[in-house]
């Protein structure tokens, strides 16, 4: 039998990185880091000179043994060394892939909470932030990736970057977190020397499918990925929560988000939440996009809480950092962090 989801324990802030701290750059799922070296060295420039942190690439970071960087076991122990590691205050993920629900049994959170660090992670590690908030109530954090979006060429996005520092990195509260007025969602180039310049198109705000304003701890992820948390030990709380959906890249389309958001629905949790967002879709045309609204609103049917869509995170960039935990505002003008993420 599955196990029913804990209670929400305490929420734990981690300490604020500042500049002169060390990030550990992680792989729980895919290699990506140790396949395109070239990308890793232009992230770590990157994190370098515009937040000035030392890079510290884990010992199994740079593995890659098929879809998996490492075996769990290892992938685990990386993270358990940057938790207990007193130099390191920011743990990033160096980019998704599909299975980092495979460390979770590996994981000592009890450790983890009595170390407590800003952990970062995107798309498949949905599962590792949004398991190790459940469990320790740690903030962790749902938006970017070292390959993606601090690999950016020429540099990252100046939207990704400040709203990085305003979440991770200062102990006020974001506010509102705005929106750019271009995307891009093109592959780039991670083999070459030079790279590619990935060519932006415009974006407009956030869209209300279902109006209204609703408050909450904030809880954000990949559609497809969470569901792997559903009736597992590590499945956070829904009720009252600003939930927060995105699309992963194409071939993935209004149909596979009909199933996976019905998925969530017919475990009872989308009439738990006191908002819906999603965030823009990425390689979308107009057409499916329409078709991903109607999946939306059909999924949500029956329920009163507001929906948002097109909002700035997921597979798109420039893209927004979203803190787990920390209470959110979602509205028709977009969302609001209105509470400190980390702590002094």
């Amino acid at each position: 039998m599955s196990e029913t989801p804990r209670s929400r324990p305490a929420l734990i802030r981690p300490p604020a990185p500042r500049a002169g701290d060390a990030v550990a750059i992680v792989s729980p799922s895919w290699g990506g880091a140790g396949l395109y070296p070239r990308q890793l060295a232009r992230a770590t420039a990157a994190l370098e000179q515009h937040l000035g942190v030392r890079v510290q690439v884990m010992p199994h970071a740079l593995r890659h043994d098929s879809w998996v960087s490492a075996s769990a076991g290892e992938r685990a122990d990386d993270l358990h060394r940057a938790f207990r590691d007193p130099s390191v205050r920011l743990i990033l993920g160096a980019i998704g892939g599909d299975h980092s629900a495979q460390v979770l049994p590996e994981l000592d959170f009890d450790l983890i909470a009595a170390h407590p660090k800003a952990l970062v992670g995107y798309s498949d590690l949905a599962n590792l932030v949004q398991a190790v908030h459940a469990r320790t109530g740690l903030v962790t954090f749902y938006g970017v990736s070292a390959l993606m979006q601090f690999g950016e060429l020429p540099e990252p996005h100046a939207f990704t970057l400040e709203g990085f520092r305003r979440v991770v990195m200062r102990t006020e509260a974001a506010g509102a977190v705005g929106w750019p007025d271009f995307l891009t969602d093109e592959f780039g180039d991670w083999e070459s020397e030079t790279g590619k310049v990935r060519a932006p198109r415009p974006a407009g705000p956030p869209r209300a499918l279902r109006a209204g304003s609703a408050s909450g701890p904030l809880l954000a992820g990949c559609l497809p990925s969470v569901g792997q948390l559903l009736g597992t030990p590590w499945q956070p709380d829904y009720a009252g929560r600003v939930l927060l959906l995105e699309t992963p890249e194409q071939p993935y389309t209004a149909a596979e988000a009909d199933r996976d958001l019905w998925h969530l629905r017919n475990a009872g949790l989308l009439h738990q939440v006191a908002a819906l967002g999603m965030g823009r879709p990425a390689g979308m045309d107009q057409p499916a996009r329409a078709a991903l609204d109607d999946v939306i609103l059909g999924a949500t049917a029956g329920a009163r809480c507001p929906v948002v869509v097109d909002l700035p995170f997921g597979h798109t960039d420039p893209v927004a950092t979203l803190p787990l935990g920390v209470r959110a505002t979602l509205s028709a003008d977009g969302l609001s962090i209105d509470e400190p993420a980390v702590s002094p």
